[in-house]
């Protein structure tokens, strides 16, 4: 069990390391947001609909894991969320999160 324990830190450990988990490019994210038509839902300041939860401090409240797991499949987070996984995939995906991450 030790063995396993210290396995899984040494991956992070790596996997926090490599390139692989790049904070990824704000502007970008800010751009994906606006091209994935995220605003139809969620509102950032004054712009965007109130369908879904304000996204205005969301860097302050949530950290990149928690943004990695909801975006990838938010009903395994809450079975009775109404938003779909989000398309962004591998760079893009971090890029957005970036974006998120500096909505304080």
């Amino acid at each position: 069990m030790r063995r396993l324990v210290w396995g899984i830190a040494l991956a992070w450990m790596v996997l926090a390391a490599s390139p692989l988990s790049a904070q990824g490019d704000k502007v970008k994210g800010e751009k994906l947001y606006k091209d994935q038509k995220c605003s139809m839902c969620h509102r950032i300041g004054t712009a965007g609909a109130k369908m879904g939860p304000e996204l205005t401090k969301v860097g302050a409240t949530r950290d990149r894991a928690w943004l990695e797991q909801y975006l990838a499949n938010p009903k395994a987070v809450n079975p009775k969320n109404k938003m779909p996984a989000v398309k962004a995939k591998g760079q893009d995906l971090d890029d957005l999160i970036a974006y998120l991450l500096t909505l304080k």
